[in-house]
């Protein structure tokens, strides 16, 4: 059994999930694991998607190397889904929504 809990925290871009993220990590002390960072670090991508301009996530790939940090507990996850990742791995799980409106409006302030 782990002595600290996993956490998945997922939703669209925009949702707010780096930041709550963040605040978690650093009120609690547990390690956040940030799916986008390792799978460009590692590699971990299948193809390029030109018709959406993204990489397609190599899941598979992507499972078998953060595995081992998993079962230690400890770890909150970041990503836009779940329905890849082993239920075991995750002791809650948290999707953010926003009014797509205010969504809208984070997007495209990224963009500049």
């Amino acid at each position: 059994m782990r002595a600290f809990p996993n956490i998945l925290i997922v939703g669209t871009p925009g949702t707010g999930k780096s930041t709550l993220c963040e605040q978690i990590s650093e009120t609690t002390g547990l390690e956040w694991v940030e799916i986008g960072k390792i799978a460009t670090a590692e590699k971990l991508f299948q193809e390029y998607d030109p018709t959406y301009g993204c990489h397609v996530l190599n899941e598979e790939k992507l499972l078998d190397e953060i595995e081992d940090q998993m079962e230690d507990g400890g770890k909150i996850v970041d990503y836009h889904g779940c329905d890849f990742f082993p239920k075991r791995w995750f002791d809650i799980v948290f999707v953010l929504r926003t009014n797509n409106t205010i969504l809208y409006d984070r997007l495209v302030h990224r963009l500049d």
